[in-house]
């Protein structure tokens, strides 16, 4: 028996690519972050205003993704303003090695699709 969804499918995104990946969602809001102090809303709005339409993140990420951080030490919540989520140093050095791998992955990726390096025939 096959069971049919009545729900109306979303439209297509187009160039928008959505962030399935945890790791990718998780370097975002570091990135965001490494500025200052935000509120969940503003990381928001710096995520659009910085990278656009080209990812499509909604903001009901953005909390629990946030929350999960704060868990692993990564952000923290000062107690002047526990609205608004800051990089610790532990985040800090994980955003600094986030941005590496991607680095590095860019840079391998680039390498492979100019064709470039040994080729075995």
């Amino acid at each position: 028996m096959f069971m049919t969804s009545t729900a109306p499918r979303r439209a297509a995104t187009g160039s928008r690519a959505r962030i399935r990946d945890r790791g990718q969602v998780d370097a975002l809001v570091l990135a965001a972050l490494a500025d200052g102090p935000l509120r969940h809303d503003e990381i928001a709005a710096l995520l659009r205003r910085r990278v656009g339409d080209a990812l499509d993140m909604p903001l009901s990420r953005i909390v629990p993704t946030l929350h999960r951080l704060a868990r692993n030490r990564l952000v923290a919540r000062p107690s002047q303003d526990p609205r608004r989520y800051r990089l610790t140093e532990t985040g800090t050095r994980s955003l600094a090695a986030r941005r590496r791998a991607a680095d590095a992955f860019a840079g391998s990726l680039h390498h492979l699709a100019d064709g470039e390096g040994d080729r075995r025939t």
